[in-house]
């Protein structure tokens, strides 16, 4: 009766398609925002598996992830180092460090700390771009705008994309300063809520980069890194998410996706439903 159960609660996981690293070879990197939660042991990782084990099973099924806990802690060498070793053949996009997007410390030391960092995953052409998030309270000034070009000017060779939270960013001088700068606006999948960028596309001819954060307008606001992005897509809105991709598949050389609704694994469920559809939609054949 004990192995039957085995049985079953090893069956009950989800297992996200192979056609993931096929899907990839056409530009298109399906992933997730992080993939060491403690709360995926069960829905995704097998029964006991311990962090450190974490990526060794992350990346036989996915070509991509976004490694945030750059935003906690900056990053190390010998860290990345390890983790590249790990997973030779992934991408690595990696979220800029909450001094520079946050705490907006022009600590020319700090930055020269992260992009030094960075090195591990541009000697093996690992690294897809650095994530700039920038949060809600970051609104669309003269001095903001200053220091985002202080940014993008110091972090230019590391492909940087931009992502904003407050809707005042997003017009036609950012549209055109981004342009000029070969710089990516990260495309944006939120609640549709006062003053918050949500269901935003912004193709780039090199590179795309769109992150999924769920529609958990209740929570949004008031909620914490959990519960804020506690959300399961619907398959109506997995369709709907599907037919966005393929706007920005057809524009730019390179797409990252990455699904951010991460409690108890439903981001990875998320991202398996997406490829599926994209496996099976003719008009990626094109590409």
């Amino acid at each position: 009766m004990h192995q039957l159960s085995l049985f079953i609660d090893q069956d009950e996981r989800i297992h996200p398609p192979r056609c993931l690293w096929k899907l990839a070879k056409r530009g298109i990197f399906l992933g997730t925002s992080g993939y060491s939660y403690e709360d995926w042991v069960g829905p995704f990782y097998p029964a006991g598996t311990k962090k450190p084990a974490m990526l060794d099973i992350y990346q036989e099924y996915f070509p991509a992830v976004e490694l945030n806990y750059t935003y906690y802690s900056m990053p190390q060498p010998s860290t990345l180092f390890k983790i590249r070793n790990r997973a030779p053949h992934m991408r690595f996009t990696v979220k800029a460090h909450q001094s520079i997007t946050h705490e907006r410390r022009s600590n020319l030391e700090e930055w020269r700390m992260f992009a030094d960092a960075m090195q591990v995953f541009t000697d093996t052409d690992q690294l897809g771009c650095v994530l700039f998030q920038f949060p809600y309270s970051f609104k669309r000034s003269r001095e903001n705008f200053e220091y985002l070009e202080a940014v993008c000017e110091f972090f230019e060779p590391l492909k940087p994309v931009l992502e904003f939270r407050h809707t005042s960013w997003h017009n036609e001088a950012l549209y055109e300063y981004a342009r000029r700068r070969r710089i990516t606006l990260c495309s944006i999948d939120a609640p549709p809520l006062p003053g918050l960028t949500s269901n935003v596309l912004y193709p780039s001819s090199r590179m795309s980069y769109y992150r999924l954060h769920g529609r958990n307008a209740l929570h949004w606001f008031d909620g914490d890194t959990t519960t804020r992005y506690d959300y399961t897509y619907t398959e109506q809105e997995i369709e709907e998410l599907v037919r966005n991709i393929l706007s920005l598949a057809e524009y730019s050389e390179v797409v990252y996706v990455f699904g951010n609704n991460h409690p108890r694994a439903q981001a990875v469920s998320t991202m398996a439903a997406i490829a599926r559809a994209l496996d099976e939609t003719p008009a990626l054949a094109s590409f």
